[in-house]
């Protein structure tokens, strides 16, 4: 049973010689390609930079190769220029939701999202009845928003339970924006919408999922810190 093997395209060569712009791109509509791997359906892409040469590579490649970064002249070692990008990504995230909500806000005054606004803000995220309001509007705009862009909590029991007591559309709402990790867990508790028929959890199986490793919304996206200097640019 083979895996997908990423692979740097030839032109990329030494993905050392390659800095961070520290620019973003967050495509909603996730049919950005890497221009390292080469993989399609991304959302967020950074820029980098090699002389006049730029490409825009995924968040995958981010963690694999040894890109770096120059702040004011100063070149930072790698596990710095990885906790900055992962602040930057936060921030962006954080932006994008953000801008959802005003945009069904906008669109649909007589829906009332005002505890989901205050939800958002103070958990950056989404637990599953706010979620099926939220999505639900989302659907109606002119331009729909994909749900995926926001990350809806299920980790908990009481956030099982609250997805399990959703009628069938909030859920069938909602499903596209769950990880395969959520839908596995929530499929074998009979939670699934559409009658997909699973074996359901033993009651003393159901314990709490854990966290994901490296949440990009799961603090405040705060970027008053800049990455510990390693070296300073030659360049």
């Amino acid at each position: 049973m083979s895996r997908f093997r990423y692979t740097l395209n030839e032109a990329v060569g030494d993905p050392k010689a390659w800095s961070f712009t520290w620019a973003i791109t967050d495509d909603v509509t996730l049919s950005s390609i890497c221009g390292f791997c080469g993989q399609t359906h991304q959302r967020l892409t950074y820029e980098v930079a090699r002389g006049d040469d730029i490409l825009w590579i995924c968040q995958r490649c981010v963690g694999r190769y040894p890109v770096g970064g120059v702040i004011d002249g100063d070149r930072f070692d790698i596990p710095s220029v990885r906790a900055y990008i992962h602040g930057l990504t936060a921030r962006q995230k954080q932006r994008t939701c953000q801008e959802a909500i005003r945009k069904v806000q906008a669109a649909l005054p007589e829906l009332q999202l005002g505890e989901i606004i205050v939800y958002f803000e103070r958990n950056l995220q989404l637990s599953p009845q706010p979620a099926a309001v939220l999505f639900a509007g989302m659907a109606q705009l002119d331009e729909p928003i994909d749900p995926r862009i926001f990350e809806v909590q299920t980790r908990s029991i009481a956030h099982q339970d609250e997805f399990g007591s959703l009628d069938e559309s909030q859920r069938a709402v909602i499903w596209p924006a769950l990880t395969p990790q959520q839908r596995r867990r929530l499929a074998s508790l009979g939670y699934a919408p559409g009658g997909i028929k699973t074996r359901r959890a033993r009651a003393t199986d159901r314990r709490e999922l854990p966290a994901p490793r490296m949440p990009a919304l799961s603090e405040p996206a705060i970027l008053d810190l800049r990455p510990e200097r390693s070296e300073k640019s030659t360049a």
